[in-house]
Order: C-alpha cells, then structure tokens, then sequence
C-alpha cells in the first residue's frame, strides 16, 4: 500500500470513528447499534478493529496528557485517567462498555508495559 493510499485509509478510519461516537454520544448508547456494522465491518474488518481504534485514541490522549505533566513538572499524574475521561468521556464510555473484549485487553498490557518501561528509564543528562 503506498502512503497516500494508506494515510487516506488512516483518514477514512478516523473519520468513521469519529461519526460513530458523535452519534452514539447523541443517542446514549455506549454499544455500536447495528446500523454501523456494515460499515464498520467495511473499514476496520469488524468490531475488533474499531475497538482497536478507539484504544488507539484513548492511549494516544492518554499518553500525550501524561507527557504535558511530565514537562510541567508534575510529580503525582494518578489523576490523568480521569482528566483524560472527563475530556472525551463517551470515547471512555464505549471503551468500559467492552471492556471485557480480548483486543482491548490485549492493547492495555501493551500500553501498560510501555508505560512501565518508560517510568524505569534513566533521565539523559543535558550535553
């Protein structure tokens, strides 16, 4: 796949992902009502795949609030999960809906264990 073709396919994918939670934050639903999975199966493969990009979003969010407190000199980022929920709170309501779905648990120890290694590294020292 060429890049051109691949990030209109990242576009395509965010896009969709973003429709489908604007309109499951306007009826309150935090489950995928069956009128997307035809196209949800179409772009992501199924329901995996667009749980896999929602992860991707939240860890993304995630990461990048830790990041900010890190730079500011934070010492105590306990509280960045729920910063980060009250800030895209359905994107963490759909993701506790399917909590229990093997991909999303399987994206947490991944992001988990990136978390855990990044905690342990040594600071560089200034050249």
């Amino acid at each position: 796949m060429s890049s051109t073709s691949r990030s209109a396919a990242v576009r395509r994918r965010r896009s969709l992902a973003h429709v489908v939670l604007r309109d499951l934050a306007e009826t309150g639903d935090v489950t995928v009502p069956a009128w997307w999975e035809d196209d949800i199966r179409r772009e992501f493969g199924g329901l995996d795949g667009f749980l896999s990009e929602l992860s991707r979003q939240w860890w993304t969010a995630y990461a990048a609030y830790l990041d900010a407190l890190i730079e500011l000199g934070h010492d105590d980022p306990s509280r960045a999960w729920d910063d980060v929920a009250e800030q895209l709170p359905h994107l963490r309501a759909v993701l506790d809906a399917y909590a229990g779905e093997v991909v999303l648990a399987e994206a947490e120890r991944r992001h988990c264990d990136v978390l855990r290694w990044t905690a342990r590294r040594e600071p560089r020292r200034a050249a």
